[in-house]
């Protein structure tokens, strides 16, 4: 019985250095961006939110270890628009007060080929969460003002239904004035030292 549990434990200890290899990257914010465009009327309607983080651990040679959180702020929606940037925040809509944090967990990275992956997860908006699939681009480069670091542009765009997530209650339900489908999009910008962790 102690063979058998030293053998566990030296397990248990082997795991763990081989899941803290998985490389962690440092996102900059001021280079990477969240947006999306709705349709009302049949018109384009672009926003963008303003704050949100996330946690990044890619390796191309290691998808099952590669895992990405992000969490955004939706009370900072902003759109060319005050009216509607205002009553988007609003109960009908993203009820920001009651929902304030979208957010976006990966469950597995899978290589489609080239520099695109499908990234499956959970989709949590406005208090429902969706099982989705993420279309991304990462490219992985050297950092050309910072030598001794990667630089790591990570972009996409997904179709959701607003509907499906409870965005647009009551009269705005109907999607004959603001159209179902709202197009997410993501570019960001990451790095980390060659040598890293």
């Amino acid at each position: 019985m102690k063979a058998l549990r030293a053998v566990v434990i030296l397990v248990a200890l082997g795991a763990g250095p081989a899941m803290a290899e998985v490389p962690f990257w440092t996102v900059d914010a001021k280079s990477s961006r969240i947006s999306f465009t709705a349709k009302q009327m049949g018109v384009a309607v672009p926003g963008r939110f303003e704050r949100f983080s996330a946690t990044i651990r890619f390796d191309a040679k290691d998808l099952p270890g590669s895992k990405v959180l992000i969490e955004i702020d939706v009370s900072s929606t902003s759109t060319p628009n005050q009216d509607i940037e205002t009553e988007i925040k609003r109960e009908p809509w993203f009820d920001a007060a009651r929902h304030p944090i979208a957010r976006f967990e990966s469950a597995a990275f899978t290589y489609v080929s080239g520099d695109r992956y499908d990234v499956a997860g959970q989709l949590t908006l406005r208090g429902v969460t969706k099982t989705v699939t993420l279309p991304a681009t990462i490219r992985v480069t050297d950092d050309p003002g910072r030598p001794g670091v990667l630089r790591a542009q990570a972009s996409g765009d997904i179709p959701i239904s607003r509907t499906a997530f409870g965005i647009g209650q009551g009269q705005w339900h109907d999607i004959a004035i603001v159209a179902d489908e709202v197009v997410v999009r993501f570019e960001i910008v990451a790095q980390r030292p060659k040598s890293g962790p």
